[in-house]
């Protein structure tokens, strides 16, 4: 991910902020002089080395899509339930009083900026790399093939993120280089962006391999990701026949991918290429990505993990742990949750991968995970109990509990999709999962009433700075007059 990537960094601060344009049209004036005489294009887009490097600049916009505020962990998993805080500013808008209220108003949970930073770069690949010659790749047309699937992939997962998130946003698809080629966009229909979604995931698809994982290992797309995103979005518009064609691609490549053992379920956040892992943000140190502070794990852990002696800012809700946990030989209690005797509090410890700078210093290594293996496992559980075919989503289902040392199923229809959920929540707490897997199997916690959800309340406001740059834009219904 770090090819050429010095040599791209001029350019891509140039894209990031045509982008901030987008939502900030009073910053066009003062960007006319220079962008006018902007010659940058005429120089670059030449050679492989080029559209590696703004396809690694991609990747790391979405690293900062995902970190800024930790905004997968605020939308995916602290409305659930599982974790508590002492933040008083947060205690009621985020673990008491259901979203009633919003603490970061203009962070990265509530902005689609970084988002469309990523959108654009990935656009540029899009429309540039084609005219590059083939032989000036390594690989030559399927290598570069592979790069415009990578963009393809990476605009769909923006759009889906955004799309769960805010429902409808605008549809932004064409490559900005200019100034004035800046408009202001209205939001389009959630279906709209999920089409949108489809559509690149399939061409992503099309164009990407398996063996990507083995060149790229597991922090690059493949098509394994592009086919695991096409599980997602076909799921979450509970189209499952689709679903279920996607995940068994997914499964069926033994080749490419398998689960790690019990005594290793943790493996897929130490090591970036466990067989388990589809796709992932990698955090390793020799590489400079770890995070020094501020961070999930940072957010999520204390001593004995770490040398701080701190409460963190989120640690687990022992009541709902022991409710979601009723068989205690499970393995996942051990390797995902720990205990801090100072503060007598249960901990997540997903993101424990921690190591020292300096006796003071300590960074964490622990790698966000996009896709993994038992992800989709459990997603063809829910396919099949959608498609009346309980003996075979026992089966699916089973090959995950069974992997954790806890019991096999033999539920059928509503107790069944309880059972799939509850085991979702197990195996993927922490991983900007459960919020977004409640709300598609409608098992939303107690607060997300019948009077909410009418109004899509599962939906997130959009940040105030938005709403006042560009006049096209509407606040989610939910939020209209609460944010």
């Amino acid at each position: 991910m770090k090819t050429n990537f010095n040599k791209t960094r001029s350019s891509l601060l140039v894209m990031a902020v045509l982008l901030i344009i987008l939502i900030t049209p009073s910053c066009k004036k003062a960007l006319d002089n220079e962008l006018d005489n902007a010659t940058y294009d005429d120089k670059f887009w030449k050679t492989e080395a080029d559209v590696q490097g703004a396809i690694s600049g991609a990747y790391g916009l979405l690293r900062t899509s995902l970190y800024t505020d930790n905004a997968f962990f605020i939308w995916g998993d602290l409305p659930y339930g599982e974790f508590k805080t002492d933040d008083t500013n947060m205690q009621g808008p985020y673990v008491n009083g259901g979203l009633n209220a919003v603490y970061y108003r203009e962070g990265g949970a509530h902005t689609w900026t970084n988002w469309y930073k990523v959108i654009n770069v990935c656009n540029l690949v899009i429309d540039k790399t084609p005219s590059i010659p083939d032989a000036s790749f390594a690989g030559g047309a399927k290598a570069k093939n592979y790069i415009v699937g990578e963009a393809y992939f990476l605009r769909g997962l923006c759009y889906f993120y955004m799309a769960r998130v805010w429902g409808e946003v605008p549809l932004q698809n064409e490559p900005i280089y200019t100034a004035e080629q800046i408009k202001l966009l209205a939001q389009s229909p959630e279906e709209k962006i999920t089409d949108q979604v489809i559509s690149d995931a399939v061409r992503a698809s099309s164009l990407m391999t398996f063996e990507g994982t083995a060149q790229y290992q597991r922090a690059r797309a493949n098509k394994g990701a592009a086919l695991g995103l096409l599980a997602h979005v076909t799921a979450w518009r509970h189209e499952y026949a689709k679903t279920l064609a996607y995940t068994d691609s997914i499964i069926n490549r033994v080749d490419t991918y398998g689960l790690e053992t019990a005594d290793n379920i943790r493996m897929p956040f130490k090591n970036a290429n466990s067989k388990e892992n589809i796709f992932v943000i990698p955090s390793s140190n020799a590489k400079k990505e770890a995070y020094f502070y501020g961070g999930i794990g940072f957010q999520t852990l204390m001593e004995p993990y770490t040398n701080s002696f701190s409460k963190p800012l989120y640690y687990i809700n022992s009541d709902f742990l022991f409710n979601i946990y009723p068989n205690t030989a499970d393995v996942r209690l051990e390797k995902f949750y720990g205990y801090s005797s100072s503060a007598d509090i249960d901990l997540l410890i997903k993101y424990s991968d921690v190591g020292y700078k300096t006796p003071t210093e300590p960074y964490i290594e622990s790698n966000l995970i996009i896709y993994r293996l038992a992800d989709f496992y459990l997603l063809k559980a829910e396919a099949l109990n959608s498609l009346t075919r309980d003996t075979e989503a026992q089966a699916a289902l089973n090959v995950v509990r069974l992997r954790a040392n806890t019991g096999a199923s033999s539920a059928v229809g509503n107790l069944l999709k309880i059972d799939i959920m509850n085991e979702r929540v197990r195996e993927l707490a922490g991983e900007g999962q459960n919020f977004f897997d409640c709300v598609r199997m409608n098992r939303a916690p107690i607060w997300l009433t019948d009077a909410r959800k009418a109004l899509k309340g599962w939906r997130w406001p959009i940040a105030n700075s938005i709403l006042q740059n560009n006049n096209l834009i509407n606040q989610t219904e939910f939020w209209k007059g609460k944010y």
